[in-house]
């Protein structure tokens, strides 16, 4: 079963996110001691390496190039306008209040904004789960408690169990669950070996290893872990060899509107709580990378406050599924921070932890937005341009 959950950090009343992709000119000033990497370059100010972009203009959806309205309110009708429809350096989740060409107000939307409103929150989490049936750790349905594993039937909750030591996230095709209390080998009745940790009351999602009722290794299995017959070690689950991509956990709150959708939002947002892991939807190789960018969002975004989030930017291994002799290239924004052991240059296995999910830049909420972008092999990916193509017509199914 697929299940979408939450990272252990508190994060009550989930907010949707804004998330806006980054104009030309580099990252702006918000992040004084940020790092950015694109290939083998690194620089201790945001500065002089941002992700490359292209921006459209704040009239109309996905209009024309060049440097975005300050205002996005500019050129707009009078009365309410989602983010998404203004575009330029609108917060795609937040409703603008707009008269006589200014910004009145910029209200966030917890689930999004759809119609020139903010999209109403179900009173139940669970009819935010997005993924069926199943276990989904609480910071993912919106108004769920982060510290609560719910079990979700039909969009309704069915039971909830408190975590004690906080609910863990599992990739796609593994019910998230409660992170295990003490040290689960000591549960190995069987002796020295491998266990699946749904068998030993541990992470149902990984492999460990135990010698004498302690574990020497634990290792994620990104397919999930399969239990063997006694006599047999347990094993990570082979992994497929089909080419598409996951999505990642959490609450769709914005999809992609942008180059004839009707929108300006060039990658699809997921509300989740800061922490969240985010697994790699695909196999690929790091070759960009932004941390250490703080949340800038104050009513709205400034231009400044625009060029500064954290991201990781992925390229795949097995091409564009979709367009055979086209790269895709897989964003990930607004992250708080790369997995251990992620840098520039990092072979990632689809499945693999490869950040944690964060509220960075111009964000009204904590969120991921996923923005992949399909361009002719060999070529430079850039974000917010009609090579950026909706991420779900390259998920799994």
């Amino acid at each position: 079963m697929i299940s979408r959950g939450l990272s252990a950090t508190v994060v009550l009343g989930l907010l949707a996110a804004a998330c806006s992709t980054t104009p030309p000119g580099g990252a702006g000033g918000a992040g004084g001691g940020a790092t950015v990497s694109n290939g083998s370059t690194t620089s201790a100010s945001a500065s002089s390496s941002s992700p490359t972009t292209s921006q459209s203009s704040s009239s109309g959806a996905g209009g024309g190039g060049g440097a975005p309205a300050i205002d996005p309110c500019q050129g707009a009708t009078d009365g309410n306008h989602c983010g998404s429809a203004l575009g330029g350096l609108a917060d795609h989740a937040s409703l603008y209040a707009c008269q006589g060409g200014t910004t009145v107000s910029a209200t966030p939307c917890q689930a999004g904004c759809a119609a020139d409103a903010c999209v109403s929150v179900a009173a139940d989490p669970c009819a935010s789960a997005q993924s069926g049936n199943g276990a989904y750790c609480g910071g993912s349905l919106l108004g769920g408690d982060p510290q609560k594993l719910y079990q979700c039937q039909g969009s309704s909750t069915q039971s909830t169990t408190t975590c004690a030591n906080g609910c863990l996230v599992e990739p796609p095709g593994v019910p998230d669950t409660c992170q295990p209390v003490g040290d689960p080998c000591s549960n190995a009745t069987s002796g020295n070996g491998a266990y699946c940790g749904s068998t030993i009351s541990g992470d149902p999602g990984s492999l460990y290893d135990c010698q004498n009722k302690t574990t020497s290794l634990k290792t994620l299995c990104p397919n999930g872990c399969s239990v063997n017959p006694p006599g047999t070690p347990d094993a990570c689950a082979p992994s497929g060899s089909t080419c598409c991509l996951n999505a990642p956990p959490g609450v769709l709150t914005q999809p992609y509107s942008a180059c004839g959708g009707g929108g300006s939002h060039y990658g699809r947002d997921y509300g989740t709580a800061v922490g969240t892991p985010i697994y790699a939807g695909i196999a690929g190789t790091v070759v960009g990378s932004a941390t250490g960018f703080p949340n800038c969002y104050s009513n709205g975004c400034s231009q400044s406050c625009w060029n500064s989030f954290n991201y990781v930017k992925v390229k795949s291994d097995c091409g564009d599924p979709k367009t055979p002799g086209h790269d895709l290239f897989v964003y990930y924004l607004h992250i708080d921070s790369l997995a251990p052991g992620v840098s520039n240059g990092t072979h990632i296995s689809k499945g693999q932890l490869v950040a944690l999910s964060g509220n960075s830049g111009c964000s009204s909420g904590p969120h991921i937005h996923i923005e992949s972008v399909s361009v002719p092999q060999g070529q430079s990916a850039t974000l917010s341009t009609c090579n950026s193509v909706d991420p779900a017509t390259r998920f799994c199914n």
